[in-house]
């Protein structure tokens, strides 16, 4: 596996910080903040889907009727990479 371009490492690391599960648009703004640049909510969602699917960061997908649901969180304690 490739080491982690700079954004996709800081959403880690803002995803690691958080507790419980973490709203997308608020995690856009800080990580905006914190290394300068802007993407579509999209760009942002496909990395959070590849660092779930990676193994860094937990995904839940919930349905209900023809909506889908994904939330993210950090892996909990005891929880393999």
């Amino acid at each position: 596996m490739s080491d982690l371009d700079s954004i996709s490492q800081a959403i880690l690391d803002y995803v690691k910080a958080s507790y419980g599960y973490i709203a997308i648009s608020g995690m856009i703004d800080q990580i905006a903040r914190v290394t300068g640049v802007r993407h579509a909510n999209e760009w942002y969602f496909r990395r959070l889907v590849a660092l779930a699917l990676e193994g860094h960061i937990e995904a839940k997908v919930s349905r209900a009727c023809n909506q889908l649901f994904i939330k993210f969180r950090r892996l909990q304690e005891g929880e393999n990479k």
